[in-house]
C-alpha cells in the first residue's frame, strides 16, 4: 500500500493533491522510524490528543480519509485496499471538484 500511495501522491500533486501521514495510535518515534524505513517524505502528523481523528471519525490507524480543502471528509478507504480501490475513490473526489485532474 506504500508504494501505491507515494506513486499516486506523486501523480496528483500539481492536480492539488496533499497526502499527509497521521499517527495517533503509535508513539512519536515509532511513526518516524516507519516514515524513514519507508522513505516517505511527505508531510507527517502526531494525534496525541485524538483530535484530528476524532474530527474526522477515524477509529483504527490505517486507511486513507480523504478530506477536500473545506475540510470535509469526501471518501474513506480502508487499509488493505487495491490500486483499484485507491483510484476508483480519488476518482469520485476528482470528479466532485476537490481537486483536478
Amino acid at each position: 500500500e506504500i508504494p501505491l500511495v507515494k506513486r499516486v501522491e506523486e501523480q496528483y500533486r500539481t492536480a492539488g493533491l496533499k497526502v499527509i501521514w497521521m499517527g495517533f495510535q503509535d508513539k512519536k518515534k515509532k511513526i518516524m522510524d516507519f516514515m524513514t524505513k519507508h522513505d516517505i517524505n511527505s508531510s507527517v502528523g502526531y494525534d496525541d490528543r485524538n483530535l484530528i481523528s476524532q474530527k474526522y471519525g477515524i477509529k483504527y490507524g490505517a486507511g486513507i480519509v480523504m478530506i477536500n480543502r473545506d475540510g470535509i471528509v469526501k471518501k474513506r478507504v480502508p487499509k488493505g485496499f487495491s490500486e483499484k480501490s485507491l483510484l476508483d475513490a480519488l476518482g469520485y473526489v476528482i470528479q466532485e471538484g476537490s481537486i483536478t485532474k
